[in-house]
């Protein structure tokens, strides 16, 4: 785990150097050592976090075949051991222990298809000197991150933007569409950035640059709806239960290899409790276990039920407890870690956990972030397949959902959405249609986002505050992710599952993860995560689906035996940390910074609205406040991060 930055030149006449300062701004992805690779058209940087092979032979960037390969690499493939042999059986020879060496091996056989062969977490940058090629990779579900700007003499990229900044000739302006999805989602959506021209390279793709070939486009290698083909599977359940089980396990012991400690992020519940209970099995000595509390102990503190499960597990916990004073002392660094605004307000807590290991020398962390997105966690996701099958089997309910869609039939429902003397249930139908209809045009679209209340509530409150630059921003925004194209209604399922990945799970949680854990050092890894698991999983979905069975109903009766039964039967609670009183706290702390910061001050918002919404947001109820620390959120980010 490490962080990276490089620069790729057409020309070597227009070539700077790198200078001490640029690595610097990656520190903290990797305080164990750092290093520089240069050739006429290539630069590379690394800072490195050692975790499998200790010694000098691990140092980066790396080269391989005598100088033709070289290496920049941010992650961990679990499986360097087996891809070593089979490798050596091809006549490779290596001269580390590291997975780096793998990885440019792996290239130099397999060329663009040997990210095929990866299981684990990762983003690259690898140099063919004698092609003049650059090839930069990101893992399927974009556990590591992958900045990068292009122009017509320069592409530079970085593990952050922080790293990417400093490299670039100028700094790029505000990209107002990606505003305008910052303040819809809570997070700015991959392949987007709030900057123009930075981007990112997309969970499960590749890029490959050639001096000829200069403005290539990413490919996609891999898709969760697009599966390799599994042969010999079971159908009955107990079997599908069996290897569910075996294929978790399987990851969890994966994951383990390290040579430096290991530690579990444990809540108590399903999820962190599978990868606790899997990952104690396999170790020796106990693990080191973190859970976080708040003061006072409220019923939404977890510390209780995770050291129950710890002692069961013979486990080590350690307690972390986060006052809310903490979090808004700690706010401006806490936005600086980030590196991008994530509005998401548990980002302390998910940052109190790796402080805790690191702070008891733990650098790796197993984590139950993915068993949400994987075994349907979530119920408005559920409620979203049942609803665009529907859709797609009922003639009826399309025909009355393009009737809803007509413009006079959307204002009618939207005012009776708001009409006192309809019940809360008629409120909740006439929405849903209105949702439907303005959702589903112009054809094959996901009825998604419209499930979760959070979502749409945003696009009221947006209008409501921009300023005169935001007038260019079209109400079509680039970003479209439902419109996905016809579907038959039994890949409705995976459809839904891929949506939820590529937007909530790598742009929210594996972003905010990775930030978090790198910003003190530690290696966060995600057993659900891994791709011969998900694959599993969807192919037992695909011929009989569970989405109907419960929450969660496939991992709860595949760990019978694993865990207690109280855990199983537990309702899932999610990380509920004190959000109200924390994003209180922000505003009252750093909201009067929105009157002439930097988003009025650049035309994002109205001065006039901001201070009516200073005064009167925090009166209301939860959205408007949530909202409004967005608003904090993002000027404090352009000020700590851009402004720097």
């Amino acid at each position: 785990m490490c962080g990276i930055l490089g620069r790729f030149y057409r020309h070597p006449a227009h070539r700077s150097p790198f200078t001490k300062q640029d690595l610097a701004t990656l520190a903290h992805r990797g305080p164990d050592g750092s290093g520089v690779y240069t050739d006429p058209h290539i630069q590379f940087g690394h800072t490195r976090l050692a975790i499998i092979d200790l010694t000098e032979s691990g140092h980066q960037p790396m080269t391989y075949e005598d100088g033709r390969y070289v290496m920049t690499y941010n992650g961990e493939v679990y499986n360097y051991r087996e891809l070593r042999v089979e490798l050596e059986a091809k006549g490779e020879r290596f001269v580390s222990r590291s997975d780096t060496e793998i990885l440019l091996a792996a290239y130099k056989v397999w060329g663009r298809e040997c990210v095929a062969h990866f299981r684990g977490m990762f983003a690259f940058a690898l140099w063919d000197e004698r092609e003049k090629i650059l090839f930069l990779a990101r893992d399927r579900c974009g556990e590591k991150p992958l900045f990068y700007h292009r122009d017509n003499q320069c592409l530079a990229f970085a593990s952050e933007l922080k790293g990417l900044l400093p490299i670039l000739r100028s700094r790029p302006a505000f990209d107002l569409s990606a505003v305008d999805m910052y303040l819809h989602y809570q997070y700015v959506p991959e392949p987007f950035t709030l900057l123009e021209g930075v981007q990112k390279i997309p969970a499960g793709h590749t890029l490959m640059l050639s001096l000829d070939n200069w403005f290539a486009e990413p490919v996609r290698y891999w898709s969760v709806e697009e599966p390799t083909k599994i042969t010999g599977l079971p159908t009955d359940t107990p079997g599908i239960l069996r290897c569910i089980r075996d294929g978790l396990e399987e990851a969890v012991k994966l994951t383990l290899r390290s040579d430096v400690p290991v530690g579990v992020a444990l809540s108590g519940g399903v999820d962190s409790g599978a990868i606790a209970a899997l990952a104690q099995k396999h170790s020796s000595e106990p693990i080191h276990a973190f859970s976080v509390g708040y003061p006072g102990r409220p019923p939404y503190d977890e510390r209780a039920q995770a050291q129950s499960l710890a002692k069961q597990l013979g486990m080590i916990v350690h307690e972390v407890e986060l006052p809310v004073g903490n979090f808004v002392d700690f706010f401006p660094k806490l936005v600086r870690i980030m590196d991008e605004p994530i509005a998401d307000p548990a980002a302390f807590g998910h940052y109190s956990v790796p402080k805790g290991a690191a702070d008891h020398g733990v650098k790796v962390l197993l984590s139950g972030l993915g068993g949400d997105e994987l075994f349907w966690g979530y119920p408005w996701v559920t409620e979203t397949v049942t609803t665009n099958q529907t859709l797609a089997t009922s003639r009826v309910l399309r025909a009355v959902v393009t009737l809803m869609a007509l413009p006079g039939i959307q204002q009618v429902l939207k005012n009776m959405t708001h009409h006192l003397s309809l019940p809360s249930y008629g409120q909740h139908w006439v929405s849903q249609l209105c949702d439907a209809g303005s959702s589903l045009r112009p054809g094959h679209q996901l009825y998604f986002y419209e499930a979760e209340p959070h979502f749409k509530d945003a696009f009221r409150a947006k209008a409501s505050v921009y300023g005169p630059a935001m007038r260019t921003v079209s109400d079509q925004n680039s970003f479209r992710p439902t419109d996905i194209g016809p579907r038959e209604v039994e890949q409705i399922p995976a459809a839904v599952i891929r949506m939820l990945l590529n937007t909530w799970l790598v742009s929210n949680c594996l972003s905010l993860g990775d930030r978090v854990s790198m910003g003190v050092g530690v290696e966060t890894r995600l057993p659900f995560l891994d791709v011969r698991l998900m694959e599993l999983v969807m192919a037992f979905r695909s011929k009989q689906p569970d989405h109907t069975l419960g929450q969660k109903a496939w991992l709860r009766m595949a760990l019978k035996g694993v865990l207690p039964e109280e855990v199983l039967t537990r309702p899932k609670a999610g990380f509920r940390p004190p959000t109200q009183e924390w994003i209180l706290g922000v505003i009252t702390r750093y909201g009067n910074g929105l009157r002439d910061g930097n988003l009025t001050n650049a035309g994002v918002l109205n001065e006039k609205k901001v201070n009516a919404i200073l005064s009167d947001m925090p009166k209301q109820g939860w959205f408007e406040l949530f909202f409004l620390y967005k608003l904090v959120l993002l000027d404090m980010w352009w000020c700590e991060v851009v402004g720097t």
